[in-house]
């Protein structure tokens, strides 16, 4: 018994570009609306030590599981108050006003 042969990986290379057919030229419509959460949200990264870390996360579940989400928007809300600022949540209420 003898096997079959292989096919050639450069056999596709060795193709001329007369046999190759054309990709469809069509252009992407743009979606009707954002995707779900995406909506006015910015999103960002933090960097903080592994110990700043473990204690958040620690106050967020002595603080009946809450995230440490919940904690960062906390701190949000108290530096735009701090500075006379309207909080996330006003500030979330009066763009759905609009």
């Amino acid at each position: 018994m003898s096997k079959a042969s292989r096919p050639s990986v450069f056999g596709a290379v060795t193709t001329p570009v007369a046999d190759v057919t054309p990709a469809d030229t069509g252009t992407v419509a743009p979606t009707a609306k954002p995707a779900k959460g995406e909506s006015g949200m910015f999103k960002t990264s933090i960097y903080l030590p592994l110990s700043v870390k473990d204690k958040l996360e620690e106050i967020a579940f002595h603080e009946g599981r809450k995230k440490v989400h919940d904690l960062f928007m906390e701190g949000i809300d108290a530096v735009l108050s701090k500075r006379g600022y309207a909080t996330t949540a006003e500030m979330k209420d009066n763009s759905k006003a609009s």
